[in-house]
């Protein structure tokens, strides 16, 4: 089973125009990029639980009540006596969503070591990203799992960034760097390299994380493609051509697709991502594009099954 690690919350659209100052319509979708992931997997028929603080108010239990109905293990979800996270989005002109967090002292940031201590004797890969990365104590008790994970099972990681959570870019390197150290499968926008890593050469930062210990680096860009690395190959992959809706849920898209191909290839136990073929690489990307693709054409991260990837 995959562990998927980090925040479930819900996304709040503006959903129509008001005509009055005083009323403000909105829109909540459950999510959280952890918790799409963790969804995604699930409908690409891939066992998989997701570990988070969680709510004992009505919006943590609806959000339980999803996981539940999308068939994603919930015996990893912690109860918390304190408030879900609400993240508003709003998208701008080229339909890039911008995030605001309410979430101080919410249940998915308030995970303890003690709350994070899991038997890894049925999990196959463990999945960190996001701000829950950041964000203490959460931030620790995810880290050091993780360290304890090394060599027991895969560890991916997606730093995700939401600079409207935490905007002290110094903060999210220093995590950068023990999480990432920590990384089989390194997943990475370049909207989040740039961030970290102003101005840097992607592929110099890639072969970088490659020789600190990292097996596979996938480099998202968006429209212009993917470019995958590992020790022994570099492969670029094109995104297909789209009319684009929003951008939301396109990235945890990719990163589920990428984890459901890489267990399809038994590269989760068998320790080879650092060897993957070239046609391996280049099949992992095209699904995974492929997947984000059709996320892209609706309304919010709404993840497609196994059976619309293959159809397309």
């Amino acid at each position: 089973m995959i562990v998927i690690c980090g925040e479930a919350l819900f996304d709040v659209f503006k959903e129509h125009h008001s005509e009055t100052l005083t009323t403000f319509p909105l829109l909540a979708v459950a999510g959280g990029s952890p918790f799409n992931v963790a969804i995604g997997l699930a409908r690409l028929n891939t066992p998989v639980a997701l570990l988070t603080g969680l709510s004992n108010d009505f919006l943590g239990q609806r959000l339980k009540s999803v996981l539940e109905q999308e068939q994603v293990n919930t015996q990893y979800l912690i109860p918390k006596s304190a408030p879900t996270t609400l993240g508003f989005i709003e998208h701008g002109a080229d339909g890039v969503p911008h995030y605001a967090f309410y979430g101080n002292g919410a249940a998915d940031r308030v995970l303890t070591t003690r709350d994070t201590q899991i038997n890894l004797a049925s999990v196959t890969a463990l999945h960190f990203g996001s701000y829950t990365t950041v964000t203490e104590p959460t931030a620790d008790s995810f880290l050091s799992l993780a360290q304890s994970a090394m060599g027991k099972c895969l560890i991916s990681y997606d730093p995700n960034i939401r600079p409207t959570v935490e905007p002290n870019m110094d903060i999210w390197r220093n995590r950068f760097m023990q999480f990432s150290a920590c990384a089989n499968l390194l997943k990475i926008s370049d909207e989040d390299l740039n961030l970290l890593y102003p101005d840097a050469d992607p592929k110099q930062k890639a072969q970088e994380w490659l020789a600190r210990g990292v097996d596979l680096v996938l480099v998202t860009r968006g429209s212009k493609g993917v470019w995958a690395f590992n020790k022994e190959h570099f492969v670029e992959v094109a995104t297909p051509n789209i009319t684009v809706v929003d951008t939301v849920g396109a990235g945890d898209t990719f990163q589920a697709a990428t984890l459901y191909s890489l267990q399809n290839i038994q590269a989760l136990t068998s320790g080879s991502l650092a060897r993957l073929a070239r046609q391996d690489l280049e099949d992992i990307c095209q699904f995974a594009a492929k997947a984000a693709a059709i996320t892209c054409t609706r309304r919010g991260a709404d993840l497609p099954r196994l059976k619309e990837i293959i159809a397309l």
